[in-house]
């Protein structure tokens, strides 16, 4: 009987030791068919995305072209300058040794062109005189003249006396060149001066007293300027005849206290009042614009001069 209880028991105890072996196995491959089916799905993912990374790089080493971003689009075609860039200035930078090389050569170079002394000597070769006054200078008209003392020539037959007694006298007015004292006795050969319109060459020049000649005086073609002042200097012709060019003519009445001067006749000179000066009568030595001077006064003649003339 016990040996039968105990067979039962062993039994019994076998069957349980048998049933959870065989749950322990379901489990082991329940567990075992999970792990298979996470690895498969691990793998099949990873699988995936090692195409992809592969198919990226694929892409990538594929494109020739370089990709532009957004921001790489809205850079001008143009270099970009950075900000340090953009201040270096676009003129050439010259060092302090290029300065001061290109100076001394600048230097140089305008000593060697063109002396001071080359300058000044053309410039006095090149000189042109011409009259402070004169048909060159300025046009004069007769209207200047009404407070003047003017060279003029007429004859008696120009003096007329209106029926209120008093006299009018129509006038030829001349003028004749002066020049600038230091113009005249400064030329030097190669100048030239220009007597009324006229241009001569100085050959020589020559300072005598009150007078420069110019190619040897008139004897010899040349010209000789006088001077009474040392102020300014004129032409002088003939028994020391100025140049003289003509202004115009005009009418001009003598005021009452008229009076006409004569030398002509050295030895003897004499005064006229109006109606004395109208009752002469032309002579030998003429009213001319080489020894007559007409002074006028508002307008009207106040005098004449005549002076002797050889």
């Amino acid at each position: 009987m016990k040996k039968y209880l105990f067979t039962i028991i062993l039994t019994a105890m076998l069957s349980t030791s048998l049933a959870g072996c065989g749950m322990t196995e379901n489990k082991s491959l329940s567990n075992s068919a999970g792990e298979k089916t996470t690895q498969a799905e691990t793998s099949s993912a990873n699988e995936a995305v090692t195409t992809e990374t592969a198919t990226n790089e694929m892409e990538k080493e594929t494109s020739a072209e370089p990709v532009t971003t957004e921001a790489e689009s809205e850079i001008p075609i143009e270099a970009v300058t950075t900000e340090a860039e953009s201040e270096i200035s676009t003129e050439p930078v010259t060092t302090e040794a290029e300065t001061e090389i290109f100076t001394e050569i600048v230097t140089t170079d305008a000593v060697n062109e063109t002396p001071a002394e080359e300058v000044t000597t053309e410039a006095e070769e090149a000189k042109e005189v011409f009259a402070l006054n004169g048909p060159l200078a300025r046009k004069q008209n007769v209207s200047e003249f009404n407070n003047a003392k003017v060279p003029a020539s007429f004859t008696m037959n120009d003096l007329v006396q209106a029926y209120d007694g008093t006299y009018t006298l129509t006038v030829t007015l001349y003028g004749y060149e002066y020049f600038s004292a230091k113009d005249i006795t400064a030329l030097n050969v190669g100048d030239t001066v220009y007597c009324l319109g006229n241009p001569v060459k100085v050959e020589t020049a020559e300072i005598s007293g009150d007078r420069v000649i110019i190619n040897g005086g008139i004897e010899n073609g040349g010209r000789v300027f006088r001077t009474n002042d040392y102020s300014v200097y004129y032409e002088s012709g003939m028994n020391d005849m100025k140049s003289y060019y003509t202004i115009g003519v005009n009418s001009y009445t003598l005021a009452e206290d008229f009076t006409l001067t004569d030398n002509a006749v050295m030895e003897s000179p004499k005064t006229y009042t109006a109606s004395e000066f109208a009752a002469l009568s032309d002579d030998v030595y003429g009213f001319r614009n080489r020894n007559t001077i007409v002074n006028t006064t508002d307008g009207v003649i106040s005098s004449i001069v005549r002076n002797y003339t050889p």
